[in-house]
């Protein structure tokens, strides 16, 4: 299976039979289209990224044949350029003499303080055009929006539900050749939180012709392992207070693994032994307070923990660090579980014995066991004896052997 081209692309919707969970907002995307008259209002699509604002107009501009000229608002951001490439477009035939539409996408992008004018623009290239207008923005709240809200006709797209989403991923798999059960496509499909582009995204990224349910909860510890990057670079990258304290607010990843986290990258950020040795203590008064709370269940601690982790890593140095630093996942982790693995056979031969022997089982794995391994490898006819005469397994007799 080639991933060579984004599925996002490739499986764009051809039709408005394939647009899942819009059907109002089709019909008068159609209409407008078809119908359009000279003096009509345009439509502005509103609604969250990824739930197919665009590709709505995409699909009915093919079937109906139907000549789009796309523009993004936010990459022409002044009103000389929306007034020169969108003005332009409006007044101007189809080279083949098509019917025509324009698209401006993203038209909340031009509503920040540097765009001033961009939104008056638009609003007059409007009242000119000779073809139909179709805006779409994922936010219409803010003020600068309001004297386009007034010359256009909102449609408020609702978010995609779970079963839209898992609806489309069901035939792009089926496409695809992709042998994945209901179980997992509805796990991706509930994580995306409606957002189908990211969904799909998701789908294409697991890679392979078959998809586990390991392979879906990979996803979940890459986009934890994003955030907590993103984290990182925000305490690590300032000396603002009022900047890291927010830095782990949406972070989803257990306090203990932050503290690792934070472990395993503050000295590769912090150079200066000072600033490192600050860093360093501060860190530590969170894990403090971290035992506290598991200790006593002092769950107002947390804010505590969190300023240290946060603003108190942050002012521990005395001006930022330039550059990029590679943030990595604490290795300790690791180690102990390997440890664990290789400890697994002598824990549960400890477990065995202990009762017969009258002991603990921490006795029998430091005091026991040594001995009695370095008798019975000398000793055949004891080794046999001793599995015999307390009925151990061959995974037992194998710790014996080593």
């Amino acid at each position: 299976m080639s991933k060579a081209h984004p599925w996002v692309h490739k499986h764009m919707p051809m039709t408005g039979k394939d647009i899942v969970g819009h059907e109002a907002a089709v019909e008068k995307v159609r209409k407008h289209l078809a119908g359009h008259k000279h003096g009509q209002k345009p439509l502005l699509l509103a609604g969250k990224p990824g739930i197919g604002k665009t590709s709505i107009v995409h699909a009915l501009a093919y079937e109906l044949d139907i000549e789009l000229l796309e523009v993004n608002a936010s990459d022409s951001r002044n009103k000389d350029a929306i007034e020169t490439i969108i003005g332009g477009a409006s007044v101007q035939q189809s080279l083949f003499f098509r019917p025509k539409a324009i698209l401006i996408d993203e038209v909340d992008g031009v509503s920040g303080q540097k765009d001033r004018g961009s939104i008056s623009a638009l609003v007059a290239i409007i009242a000119k055009s000779c073809f139909p207008l179709i805006f779409t923005a994922n936010d219409i709240e803010s003020d600068k929006m309001k004297p386009l809200l007034k010359v256009c006709e909102v449609i408020e797209l609702d978010d995609l539900t779970h079963e839209h989403v898992l609806q489309r991923l069901t035939h792009i798999a089926k496409t695809e050749g992709v042998k994945v059960d209901k179980e997992q496509l509805s796990a991706i499909s509930r994580r995306c939180g409606g957002d189908l582009r990211a969904a799909i995204n998701d789908m294409q990224s697991i890679g392979g012709d078959t998809i586990t349910k390991e392979d879906v909860a990979l996803l979940d510890e890459r986009e934890t392992r994003e955030q907590v990057e993103a984290a990182l670079m925000r305490v690590f990258k300032t000396t603002s207070a009022e900047v890291a304290l927010p830095a782990f607010d949406n972070v989803d990843e257990d306090i203990d693994k932050l503290i690792l986290w934070m472990e395993e990258n503050i000295p590769r950020e912090y150079k200066n032994p000072e600033d490192l040795a600050r860093a360093l203590d501060a860190l530590a008064e969170a894990d403090r307070f971290a035992g506290r709370i598991r200790r006593w269940q002092y769950y107002r601690f947390y804010v505590y923990m969190y300023n240290l982790l946060s603003a108190g890593v942050a002012l521990a140095k005395d001006k930022k660090y330039p550059g990029a630093t590679e943030y990595k996942r604490s290795g300790r982790l690791l180690k102990i579980w390997i440890y664990n693995q290789k400890n697994a056979k002598r824990k549960k031969l400890s477990e065995t014995l202990a009762p017969q022997l009258h002991t603990s089982s921490k006795r029998v794995r430091n005091e026991v066991l040594p001995y009695l391994k370095a008798a019975m490898q000398k000793n055949k006819v004891l080794k046999k004896a001793v599995i015999e005469q307390y009925g151990l397994d061959t995974d037992a007799a194998e710790y014996f052997e080593k």
